[in-house]
């Protein structure tokens, strides 16, 4: 498979999943991630994706066009679009990086390494969940088991939100994450601003960054299902209505497992 290789397949948005007029951000990266997946090299495994999703995508069926545009000797990158099937339209782009595996040795051991550091939170099964769907919350919410440890929207001191998400049984089937799962669900939580605002202000992400920093495979399953994940957000800074807002997704066991960047700006 050398460069610039395209693969094409077609892809229905499913209903119930909006985040107002279109999909939640969430679903068009997991398909992004999942479009890699099958036509990647299985030795390289999904190590990032940048992203941008400049249409609402609504319901309805879509294209999606991939094209390997560098493939050397320890990674690959990828882009795919995601285009209306009725007026070939780009919807969402993103660009994916793959990977081999390279052992590294470092001082101090692995496990003891990394600046980034675990909140100090309740365990999830101290945590109530939390009913995030309609009438309260956007559409998709209703997919989702949220466990809120801070405040709720507007209801809070600090820009900072901190919580437990999973993907339940109810809602997909399975043990254990895959990549393109985790780097949809850092963005199922609400941005951390909202917990200062008086009001819900619509926004929209401009961009969105994210890097996958453990094998999937490695979070271990609880009772058979899906481990849930600590959400840890928040915004860097704000000005004009436009914010920077770091998130990341943590094991409970304290491994960092997704870290990402988006820029956030008010629509209205």
């Amino acid at each position: 498979m050398g460069e610039g290789t395209t693969f094409e397949s077609t892809w229905a948005v499913p209903d119930t999943w909006q985040q107002g007029r279109g999909a939640w951000g969430g679903l068009p990266i997991r398909r992004i991630v999942e479009e890699v997946v099958q036509c990647e090299d299985s030795a390289r495994e999904v190590r990032s994706i940048t992203a941008q999703i400049p249409e609402p995508v609504l319901v309805g069926n879509h294209q999606v066009v991939s094209r390997l545009i560098r493939k050397g000797s320890a990674m690959s990158m990828w882009q795919v679009d995601i285009l209306r099937e009725h007026d070939n339209v780009t919807v969402a782009r993103g660009q994916v990086v793959t990977g081999a595996d390279k052992k590294l040795e470092l001082d101090p051991p692995r496990k003891e390494w990394g600046s980034a550091l675990f909140p100090q939170v309740p365990p999830a099964e101290q945590v109530e969940l939390a009913p995030i769907g309609p009438p309260f919350g956007p559409v998709f919410g209703q997919h989702l088991d949220y466990r809120p440890i801070t405040p709720l929207p507007t209801m809070g001191t600090e820009p900072v939100v901190h919580g437990w998400i999973n993907l339940p049984q109810r809602t997909e089937r399975g043990a254990h994450w895959n990549a393109a799962q985790l780097l949809s669900m850092v963005d199922a939580w609400w941005p951390s601003p909202y917990t200062l605002m008086k009001t819900m202000r619509p926004v929209a992400t401009v961009s969105f960054s994210a890097n996958l920093l453990i094998d999937p495979m490695n979070i271990e399953s609880i009772d058979g299902e899906r481990s849930p994940l600590l959400h840890d957000a928040s915004v860097s800074s704000i000005h004009g209505g436009f914010m920077s807002e770091l998130r990341r997704l943590w094991t409970p066991d304290g491994r960092l497992v997704v870290e990402n960047l988006q820029s956030i700006m008010v629509i209205k």
